[in-house]
């Protein structure tokens, strides 16, 4: 039995191919030292202009997924480094 094999899309000259990521999500792990971490992740993130569709977390995590969501994008990163 053969194996099927992928077709690859090829972008025309003049158009944009479709972005690999559509949605982002932000998981955010416990751990006092994780939440300074995940804090200069987002920082690197939102440097780069990607912006989590969902953001989760647990522990400190949940805490800093709570600045995140709770703050227009760009307040963020000045809402993490604050607490």
């Amino acid at each position: 039995m053969r194996t099927p094999r992928l077709k690859r899309s090829r972008a025309k000259a003049g158009t944009s191919a479709t972005p690999l990521v559509q949605r982002m999500a932000l998981v955010l792990a416990g751990g006092n030292a994780l939440g300074s971490f995940e804090a200069g992740a987002y920082q690197a993130l939102h440097d780069q202009g990607l912006r989590p569709d969902w953001v989760v977390g647990t522990s400190i995590g949940a805490v800093n997924g709570a600045i995140i969501a709770g703050n227009p994008p760009e307040r963020r990163r000045e809402a993490l480094w604050e607490f």
